[in-house]
């Protein structure tokens, strides 16, 4: 099917005089709009979800900058849907089984969500748990100052053991992160210990010889075939790296992110945090009971999720060195970590899938064909599909009576041939018993997104924004 032509806008933001706080405005209207007319065509309406959602400003906003995160969800998404308040049926609680950085917890959370979260990375869901937490900025600054007090009297701290360490840290600069860490692990409160942990891994990430431009950890090399202007802006961030101060470098990166809170806090001071249910979107568990009991038939209203792709972001090694530092994963753990993560990029040989029961015959088809160009990439897909489908059954298992899913997916290419997710969701999906009630298309324009991920993928270009409705 091809998109209407129209792209559907909101009011332009002049028209809109004393707008109040994001949270309050209500979407309902404009989703209404946009569900007849899809209604209309049963064709994909595409839209621009910055011009959509124009009163979210651009840039910085609340806490989402907090701390980088590969293929972020664009926030006017989330905030679109977390702002309709005819979807919920009256409870308020959003889960995201692919929560990334938090995005969609943020959004719900300030929108007046209780947001659910479950993702395989350890960082993930640190870092959407910082965000959405309404921390006491005056107690965030006064354990600051005693941190920093303490880290720049240490002389030492414990070694951590980080990933290829020589080729990413100056020995000076992972010596005075060392020392910081030791004084970061010594803050008493729980939740603050964190907050600062976030910091800390930004700073590591900030002073690491990695490129700042590339989500994956590629070292910053100043290569002779580059153009003078870039080869030059290269040499001078070698030469700042190689005469940073850590603590300074650490108390910039903290006041910006309570600055971040505060800003939030003045938005919804009340917000719930991200409560986690679980670390696998097959397998989710009851709120704060996760490792127990499966989480409740029918129990979520609202979901909201950007799935990985086929042949996906490299997120455990674009957060490698931050696990690393954090004790969430060593260097030996990064690989079984990959191995938890639906749409991973490698295979053991061991590794796959022995049934592929329930996938429609044209991606068995697809598989097939890719398998005569590549046996491995073959594999991989295949695992992606099964997975998840795995994923979809939970998320339909879950979703309660006139609940919605809204998935973000976006096509690619596997050995030139096309792969559409967004027709394998759908399909999955109505297969469930659930039905898809709005198609929309939102073009990527960069937002930190790495859209081509292998060189036998494609560079994608548009998203599709999918919500199913329960029969």
């Amino acid at each position: 099917m091809h998109a209407s032509q129209r792209i559907l806008r909101a009011p332009p933001a002049s028209q809109k005089k004393n707008v109040p706080s994001a949270p309050v405005l209500d979407t309902s209207m404009l989703l209404e709009r946009l569900l007849h007319d899809f209604g209309k065509t049963g064709d994909p309406v595409e839209v621009d979800f910055r011009a959509l959602v124009n009163w979210l400003r651009m840039g910085d906003q609340q806490t989402h900058h907090m701390h980088p995160y590969p293929g972020k969800l664009l926030p006017h998404i989330a905030h679109f849907f977390c702002g309709a308040r005819t979807l919920g049926g009256g409870v308020a609680t959003v889960l995201d089984p692919f929560c990334g950085s938090g995005t969609v917890a943020l959004e719900g959370s300030l929108a007046g969500w209780r947001p659910l979260v479950a993702d395989a990375n350890p960082l993930a869901l640190l870092i959407t748990k910082v965000k959405t937490k309404a921390f006491r900025v005056s107690a965030l600054r006064t354990a600051m100052r005693d941190l920093m007090a303490r880290a720049r009297r240490y002389r030492t701290g414990p070694v951590v053991s980080i990933v290829n360490e020589v080729l990413w840290y100056d020995p000076r600069i992972k010596r005075d992160l060392e020392r910081l860490l030791r004084a970061v692990d010594e803050v008493a409160n729980d939740d603050a210990r964190d907050f600062f942990k976030v910091c800390f891994s930004v700073t590591a990430r900030k002073l690491s010889f990695a490129d700042p431009t590339v989500a994956v950890p590629v070292r910053l090399k100043a290569k002779p075939r580059l153009r003078p202007e870039a080869r030059a802006q290269i040499e001078s961030q070698l030469q700042r790296l190689s005469a940073a101060n850590v603590f300074d470098e650490f108390e910039r990166i903290c006041e910006a992110n309570v600055a971040r809170v505060e800003e939030a806090n003045c938005t919804n001071p009340t917000r719930s945090m991200a409560v986690p249910v679980g670390t696998d979107a097959r397998q989710l568990r009851e709120p704060g009971r996760v490792g127990s009991r499966p989480m409740s038939e029918g129990s979520v209203p609202l979901i909201i999720s950007s799935p990985p792709y086929g042949s996906a972001q490299k997120y455990v090694r674009a957060t490698s060195l931050s696990l690393n530092w954090l004790g969430l994963a060593g260097p030996g753990d990064l690989r079984a970590l990959e191995g938890a993560s639906i749409g991973r990029e490698h295979l053991r040989l061991s590794e796959g899938v022995d049934s592929a029961d329930g996938l429609p015959q044209a991606y068995l088809d697809l598989v097939t064909e890719i398998g005569e160009i590549n046996s491995d990439r073959a594999r991989i897909t295949m695992t992606y599909l099964v997975e998840m489908r795995q994923a979809l059954t939970e998320m339909a298992r879950v979703i309660a009576e006139k609940g919605k899913i809204v998935l973000v997916v976006g096509n690619n290419q596997v050995c030139g041939l096309p792969l559409r997710n967004d027709n394998f969701f759908t399909q999955i999906l109505e297969g469930l018993g659930m039905r898809l009630e709005l198609s929309l298309v939102d073009h990527i324009k960069s937002r930190g997104l790495m859209v081509k991920r292998n060189k036998t993928a494609s560079v994608i270009s548009r998203e599709s924004v999918l919500m199913f409705g329960k029969r």
